[in-house]
């Protein structure tokens, strides 16, 4: 199974100042799967959220390199000082 960090998502969008309807539309996704995600539910067929994370903010969740921080592919898919915030953001345990 594969495995990702949710709280990276809510991090994300609060970062760019979205509503969970906001970075549903991003991604192509319902709100109420938006949500699955972000809150680490989700049941389905995880690819396409991914593939459309990397594509539209140049994060990668399925990375399991480091857990504690963020896996950029590209950061200039997002703005600059939020790029910054979440290079520098060291996620801990809850």
């Amino acid at each position: 199974m594969l495995l990702y960090n949710h709280r990276v998502i809510g991090i994300i969008r609060k970062s760019l100042k979205l509503t969970q309807q906001d970075m549903a539309n991003m991604l192509g996704v319902s709100r109420a799967c938006f949500i699955t995600y972000e809150n680490g539910r989700s049941k389905g067929i995880r690819d396409f959220f991914f593939e459309r994370m990397i594509a539209q903010f140049g994060i990668d969740l399925r990375s399991t390199a480091d857990p504690h921080c963020i896996t950029f592919v590209d950061g200039t898919r997002l703005p600059p000082p939020v790029y910054q915030y979440l290079r520098t953001l060291e996620l801990k345990e809850t």
